[in-house]
């Protein structure tokens, strides 16, 4: 009985481990998942359906082991039948997929349950552990890129100070060459023109805001915090006006200026391009490969 408690700990063990951790090869390429997963996000905002079958799989994997914990083997082979079938519908789902799914090892586990043959569940265990792995390493991110993240090409957005609708790329170009120009102003110390760059700055960086919402749509909803908060909130506003306010003592402060113009550099532009740009990059080096 000893023996069978360190055994069934051991691949509970496992299991959770492999749903915190995913390890890459050192040859880790993203590349575009297969079209014929497009089927299955083709619904903006309906949940995928490809999705709900991975939460089935994860969760009637755990259910196992949780089951094997309290010793309650009759549960665990009924479990165990439902990620069988669970299983087998996935490895049908996406045909380009299908080999990296192991059937085998699959009905191993329900067999090894049946006959409570822990050192061969171990191993089925392990077995299914490094194929799911294997094929999260490979195409989880490549599929949270294409369809987690929708591409800034479709997104317009009305420029306040020319009163013309453009692209988002051509948006942002405008937005930097405005902070650009409140910075080259003040070493100038051309006060006035960096006074005017300032309010063009604040007024695009204010019509960001709702760039947001064209892909968050649903988020934050319940919440008092919005997710404009994260890179074009308040604060970044706030530290504009205390500049303004140096400007207009004549005598502007310059380490106040430059404390001011790296704070919205590292909070808001800085930030939102850690999180943003890497995905546009990927899509980017996808559209050109085609």
């Amino acid at each position: 009985m000893k023996k069978t408690k360190i055994g069934l700990a051991s691949i509970v063990g496992s299991l959770f481990f492999f749903s915190a951790l995913l390890s890459h090869s050192t040859d880790f390429i993203v590349t575009p998942p297969p079209e014929s997963m497009d089927k299955y996000y083709s619904e903006s905002g309906k949940p995928s359906e490809w999705v709900e079958q991975m939460q089935t799989l994860s969760s009637t994997f755990a259910a196992i082991f949780i089951s094997l914990d309290r010793k309650e083997w009759e549960h665990a082979e009924k479990r165990a039948a439902v990620f069988i079938e669970a299983y087998q519908k996935a490895s049908e789902m996406i045909p380009e997929w299908e080999r990296d799914f192991d059937l085998k090892a699959a009905n191993q586990l329900k067999e090894s349950i049946q006959t409570k043959d822990i050192k061969k569940l171990d191993s089925v265990v392990e077995t299914l552990r490094k194929t799911c792995s294997h094929c999260h390493s490979k195409n989880k991110t490549s599929v949270w890129v294409q369809y987690r993240w929708p591409s800034t090409k479709t997104i317009k957005v009305l420029d306040p100070i020319s009163e013309i609708e453009m692209s988002y790329e051509k948006f942002m170009e405008g937005l930097s060459d405005s902070l650009k120009r409140i910075v080259v102003n003040f070493e100038q110390e051309e006060y006035q023109p960096a006074w005017k760059s300032i309010d063009v700055f604040s007024k695009r960086l204010t019509s960001l805001r709702s760039v947001c919402s064209k892909c968050h749509v649903t988020e934050w909803t319940k919440s008092s915090v919005s997710v404009k908060d994260f890179f074009v909130g308040n604060d970044i506003l706030d530290v504009l006006h205390e500049i303004k306010k140096e400007f207009a003592t004549g005598e502007p402060s310059k380490q106040k200026f430059r404390e001011g113009i790296d704070y919205i550099n590292k909070r808001s532009c800085k930030m939102c391009h850690l999180v943003h740009q890497p995905a546009a990059a990927i899509q980017q080096a996808w559209k050109q490969k085609k």
